[in-house]
């Protein structure tokens, strides 16, 4: 800190220039100029800082090249001759020496000065150029902020997660005094520690005993999620495949694929499908879904009798976890993802045992009280142990069939979520066939018809959701139209979902065989919901939904049920073109034959001359496709083919006799039209 000569020689300049200009006369007293200056207090605290500055940043230099020095010496430890008895005592004679002396407790000591430092230097910086009025000043400020926010927030970043690379000294201090504020926060924070050292071998190990060890460790820890396990799951169906021939190694793979299924992480859906003729993985489907099931019924029984609050606790999410389980084998053609929506319409989760038997009704009893508890109230538990118990294919053993008809009614109501509403319409479609042969005569233990009433309201409640809702966006844009007004139904409670009305078309076609399910279910307005997928129906082109779809208005209108109902409207027509196209091929299978009957009073309905809106050429064709299936019934092969089937002589009549006054009438109203 020295006075600057600059300002000394610029007053004598001054005082030369005045005696030039006024003479010798106006000399000026220089005794009063001094070749020292004073200084500021700020100019003091400026210089002070940065001084401080520099020695803390020498201090921090010499104690780095101390500490390099000082590993330099265990490094060379290493390198000196001798048996491995003796370097082995020598590196750990270093090493001991190393932390007796605190030698890394000492390098953060010359960290922190490094740090401490920078931040002075910063000051002192920034002090400066503000004294000065220099025009830096803003930019320098914003720079020595912004590296302090950095620094701070690398600090908070460190605390929350413990497994950054950013640490620094005060993260210690910062994470101690964390866990004193928040303690349950920063102990639940999870590790997955593990799995990443299980995923990095499955990528990189070439040793098949490593793999099957990673392999048999993937289902005991957490995965984090959003993890790309692609290459990991990669890995382990190459490996699942190879030892196809080696059923334990087979089982275990195949358990560790399932159990990344469920998890979180992302999985390239490709890894997932596996060729159409592996016969080994569809032969040994049942195995991991029976698998799954007993996990999921001995983790339920369990959680009922532990007496502690962590074990139940466990347990019930044991049996969370094979429900997921079971979902992962639900496609015969690979894994799937248990969200997946394809599992509820298309999915197969029927197991046998390992003998080959089918499983018994009262095995699935658990999973019924399962549904039925309180304690399982979100939706994708309940989804997942709907798709499970769709799978006995029935209403249950006896005694739980109340109890489970039940909790359909209340998984179908329109205020649970898509996928338990659609799951529960699955497992409602599945057990069908004992539905329809059930009659106010025989009636099943603590089942009632009241029951059964409100199983038909809560199915056309769950599936009438979107139809409402696209009735009321009508509405509001007829009286309030608006000229970007687009009508969106799309998505799981759209008007027409095709999986689910086709389900549901099915499930009623199935049920309108019982006199008495049909009267409730016309009663109930099922009739009005059919009609409404009339147009869904006729522009997809699905000829066996559309013979589903008039059958079951055949039955209905047996009853003495009024259709509005004209072939005038193309969605009529094209409802009946195009099961009448496919008639023609379809008239060998057992069912087809019997439903022709309700299928052609369909096509008569309404069916007149008086439809003047209908082409000629509609009609020709209908009598083209009616004549040519009449022909191939009619046909002795392949009546004899049916009658070998099981086929009645009588039902194969009435279908002909049907068939053959719908053809006579169609070519009484060609003629007439023709005549016109």
């Amino acid at each position: 800190m020295q006075p600057n000569p600059t300002d000394t020689t610029n007053a004598l300049l001054v005082q030369l220039i005045a005696i030039t200009v006024n003479g010798s006369s106006a000399a000026p007293d220089i005794s009063d100029i001094s070749s020292s200056t004073g200084y500021s207090s700020s100019t003091v605290w400026i210089q002070t800082l940065a001084y401080i500055s520099l020695a803390l940043s020498v201090t921090a230099a010499f104690g780095g090249v101390l500490g390099k020095q000082c590993l330099n010496s265990y490094e060379a430890a290493r390198e000196k001759g001798g048996t491995s008895e003796e370097s082995g005592m020598q590196r750990q004679m270093k090493l001991d020496g190393l932390v007796r002396f605190q030698l890394r407790p000492l390098l953060q000591a010359f960290l922190v000065l490094l740090q401490i430092a920078l931040m002075l230097f910063s000051i002192s910086l920034c002090l400066k150029t503000w004294a000065d009025h220099v025009p830096t000043f803003g930019f320098m400020a914003t720079s020595a902020t912004s590296i302090a926010l950095s620094y701070a927030g690398t600090i908070l970043v460190s605390v929350w997660w413990p497994n950054s690379p950013f640490q620094t000294p005060g993260t210690d201090i910062i994470r101690a005094l964390f866990k004193k504020i928040l303690p349950k926060r920063h102990s639940s924070l999870p590790t997955f520690a593990i799995s990443s050292a299980i995923r990095w071998i499955l990528e990189t190990s070439t040793d098949p005993s490593i793999v099957e060890a990673a392999a048999a460790m993937v289902s005991s820890v957490p995965w984090s999620p959003n993890l790309d396990a692609s290459a990991a799951f990669a890995r382990l169906r190459e490996s699942f495949v190879a030892c196809r021939d080696r059923e334990e190694l087979y089982v275990k793979y195949g358990k560790a694929m399932a159990h990344l299924c469920i998890q979180s992480v992302k999985i390239k859906k490709k890894h997932l499908l596996f060729r159409w003729d592996d016969n080994k993985f569809k032969s040994t489907r049942s195995r991991f879904i029976r698998d799954a099931f007993m996990a999921g019924q001995y983790a339920y029984y369990q959680s009922k009798n532990s007496p502690t609050l962590n074990d139940i606790l466990k347990y019930r999410a044991d049996t969370r976890t094979a429900l997921r389980t079971m979902l992962v084998h639900g496609q015969s053609l690979g894994l799937s993802r248990p969200d997946d929506e394809e599992l509820i319409w298309s999915g197969d989760l029927c197991w046998y045992h390992g003998d080959g038997d089918e499983n018994s009704y009262e095995e699935f009893d658990w999973l019924v009280d399962y549904l039925a508890s309180d304690t399982n109230t979100d939706d994708e538990t309940e989804g997942d142990a709907l798709l499970a118990l769709s799978a006995m294919q029935v209403l249950g053993s006896p005694t739980k069939q109340q109890s489970y008809i039940s909790s359909l009614i209340r998984c179908l109501h329109s205020t649970t979520s898509p996928r338990v509403r659609h799951a529960a319409l699955r497992a409602v479609f599945e057990a069908r066939e004992e539905l329809a042969s059930i009659t106010s005569t025989s009636l099943p233990q603590d089942v009632g018809v009241q029951l059964l009433d409100e199983l038909s309201k809560a199915l056309l409640a769950a599936v009438r959701l979107g139809a409402d809702a696209q009735l009321l966006t009508t509405i509001l844009t007829a009286v309030r139209p608006r000229d970007d007004q687009t009508t969106r139904d799309t998505g799981p409670d759209g008007s027409f979902h095709e999986n689910r009305d086709y389900c549901y078309i099915r499930l009623i076609y199935a049920l309108t065989e019982n006199d008495e399910w049909c009267r409730r279910l016309a009663r109930d307005g099922h009739l009005d919901r059919c009609i409404s997928l009339v147009d869904g129906v006729s522009q997809k082109g699905d000829s066996d939904v559309g013979f589903y779809l008039l059958v079951i208005f055949g039955r209905i209108a047996s009853s003495g049920k009024e259709f509005p109902y004209s072939p005038a409207e193309e969605r009529w027509r094209l409802l009946l073109e195009n099961p009448w196209n496919s008639a023609k091929y379809l008239v060998g299978g057992d069912g087809y034959v019997d439903e022709i009957p309700a299928f052609v009073t369909a096509t008569r309905l309404n069916l007149t001359i008086s439809n003047d809106g209908v082409p000629k050429e509609w009609f020709k064709g209908l009598a083209a496709d009616v004549h040519m299936t009449l022909v191939n019934l009619g046909d002795p092969k392949r009546q004899a083919i049916l009658a070998n089937d099981g086929v009645a002589q009588a039902t194969m009549d009435a279908a002909l006799s049907s068939m053959q006054g719908l053809y006579d009438d169609l070519c009484c109203m060609t003629e007439g039209q023709n005549a016109l």
